[in-house]
Parts: structure tokens; sequence; C-alpha cells
């Protein structure tokens, strides 16, 4: 298996009257005129059926070696699954569904990207639970994972984000796929992935932006509202450490997203992790990026929840522990650097109660 999932193929000779056909099929499909006309006929549920596209499709997937040809049939796919008159059809199709899932183990990105595109839509539909239960083994939901940690594609890994959403908001299909999920490394799959990206990012204490960076976070963003999750995600090591780095970046403007995500991260996963709070409490640098993070979410209202539950939750802890002299003035002096931070942070957010009640 390669280590990185590559770029598509050209198409080859013989597959080229194929995908002349293929190719004037898939744009048909999403011309907003002809699916009017279609429907205005009331024979759209019949239109794949009367001209033999899903068994066109389906043989396509089976015989061609053509890594392009593959792309336009699950691209059609993809397409025919955003309309709900027509996945059942598509469901209901003698071996498409154990076709489809075959190709997950092609080593293309754009073909896998269009297979993601196609298994988000349908996971959104009426038959989302068949889908599911088509995607529940073990291997297939192993090389899901495998892609997430090997393409170097943004493309289809905004597209397996996109899927793995799909999964988690959907209750039908979180119900059959998150544990089993979770079983084959979902969350450390995606942590490690966190901080190999937060690496290729970090530039001389600085952290540059990128799209993949974005997809993660979210993602791990959306995790860590489950609780299922918050709680394994709350005993890696590894998770805090990336966390507690973005927080003491010394310069946050630029990537305000990201301490915005981290802070909801970090709320969501401290009600499974009492045990990290001790240690965070006794980290006055920690503590000082949080409240650098202050005005930088005021106007996020999750995001500033979650930094003053972390707050309180971290600042109650320092409370109840003996300091030092030493560390009592620092912790002060913290306190009071800070000061304006948070004075401006109150009376911003009490101007605007007093304009609601008025």
């Amino acid at each position: 298996m390669p280590s990185s999932i590559c770029a598509a193929e050209e198409p080859s000779e013989d597959g080229a009257s194929v995908q002349q056909l293929v190719t004037f099929v898939w744009p048909s499909i999403m011309d907003d005129f002809l699916l009017a006309k279609v429907l205005e006929r009331s024979v759209w549920l019949a239109f794949p059926m009367n001209n033999l596209v899903l068994e066109v499709l389906l043989a396509n997937l089976h015989v061609t070696q053509s890594p392009r040809v593959k792309e336009i049939c699950l691209g059609i796919l993809g397409n025919l699954a955003c309309h709900e008159s027509l996945v059942n059809a598509i469901s209901l199709h003698n071996g498409l569904t154990a076709t489809v899932v075959d190709q997950l183990f092609l080593d293309d990105s754009a073909c896998l990207s269009e297979i993601f595109r196609f298994l988000a839509a349908v996971l959104r539909t009426s038959v989302s639970v068949s889908w599911a239960e088509a995607l529940f083994p073990d291997e297939i939901l192993s090389r899901i994972l495998w892609i997430v940690g090997n393409t170097l594609n943004s493309t289809l890994l905004e597209k397996v984000k996109d899927f793995l959403s799909t999964v988690i908001d959907n209750q039908d299909v979180t119900a059959i796929l998150l544990q089993p999920f979770i079983k084959v490394g979902l969350i450390n799959h995606t942590i490690s992935l966190l901080a190999s990206e937060i690496e290729k990012s970090s530039n001389e204490g600085k952290l540059d932006r990128s799209d993949s960076l974005d997809l993660i976070l979210i993602f791990i963003e959306e995790l860590s509202a489950i609780d299922s999750c918050s709680g394994v995600m709350s005993q890696s090591d590894q998770l805090i450490q990336v966390l507690e780095s973005i927080v003491k970046l010394p310069d946050k403007f630029e990537v305000t997203s990201y301490c915005a995500s981290v802070v909801i991260v970090l709320a969501n996963i401290l009600s499974d992790g009492k045990h990290i709070v001790p240690r965070l409490s006794h980290d006055l640098p920690f503590l000082e990026g949080l409240f650098d993070i202050l005005p930088l979410v005021s106007d996020d209202n999750q995001a500033r929840n979650a930094l003053w539950c972390i707050l309180a939750c971290l600042l109650l802890q320092a409370q109840q522990i003996d300091m030092t002299s030493s560390s009592l003035e620092q912790f002060v002096s913290l306190l009071l650097s800070r000061f304006a931070h948070i004075k401006d942070d109150l009376e911003s957010h009490r101007v605007d109660k007093k304009r609601v009640v008025s």
C-alpha cells in the first residue's frame, strides 16, 4: 500500500468512449433546466432506470481501469444522491452498494473525494441506515481512517471530514458507526493528525493558517461535544499538549478561529478530565494565554462562555492549593496585568445586556 494517496491519472485510450458518455451524463444530472423538465413530466424517478444509467455506472465501476472514468461514475452517483427521490433506486440496485464501498480501497484522491461526497450525501437521506450498515466492518472503517491519516490532498481531506461530520450529526448513523469508529482509533488518529498539522504549520513561535488545520480543529471540536468522545479525549496527553501549545502562542491574532476551537474543546473535555485541572491551574503561562484569548473571542458567545468556564474551573482550583509567597506573587501579578482584558470583556457584555433589556 502506498504511503500517501496520489493524484488521479489520465484516462487510457480504451476508456475514451465510456468517458465521453459518462462525461455527458454527469453534468446533465445537475442541469437545472433538464431537471425541471424531467420533474415536470413526472418521470424523474424512472430516468436512471429507463436510460440504464445505474447499470452503466455499475458495469464500468467493475471493469474500467481508468481512474478518470471511475471518478466520473462516482461523481454521477454523488449528484443523483442529492435527490431524495432517487436514493432508494440507488440503494436497491443489485450490487451497487457493495461496489461503491469497494471503491474505498482505490488509491486515487479524485475517486476517493467523489466516494466520500456520495457517502456524505446518502447518509443525510432516508436510506442512511442501510449505507451505515454497509460501512460497519472494521476493515472498511480502518481504511477510512488510513485515508484520513495518509492523504496529502486537501480536497479529499475536506470530503472525508464532511463525511465524518455527517456520521456524527445523524443520530441513526451515529448509533451504528460511532463506537466502531472509536474502537478502530478514530479519536487517536484525529489527534495524531492534529499534532502533525500543528508541527508542520509552526514557524518560529507562530502558527501559519492552513485549510487542513482548519478542518481538523473543527472536527476535533465536533468530537469533543459528544460525551463518549470527550471522555476518551480527556485521557490523551498528546491532545492536551497540542491545545496548550496553541493557547501559549505569543501572537494569536492571526489564528483567532483556532483559539476559539481550542477553548471550546478544552471546556468540553475538562468536564471529564478533572485530573487535568490541577496541572493547568499551576501553569501561569497557560493562564496568561487564556486571558489573552479573551478579547479575541469576545464576539463569539460559544467560545467566550467556554473560556470563562475554563477560567472559573482553574481559578477555583488555584484558590484551593497552598502557594509559596513567590508563586502567589506571580499569580497576583498575572491577574493584575490582564485586568484590562477582564474589565473590557465584562463591561462590553454588560452594555449588551442593558441594550437587550431596553
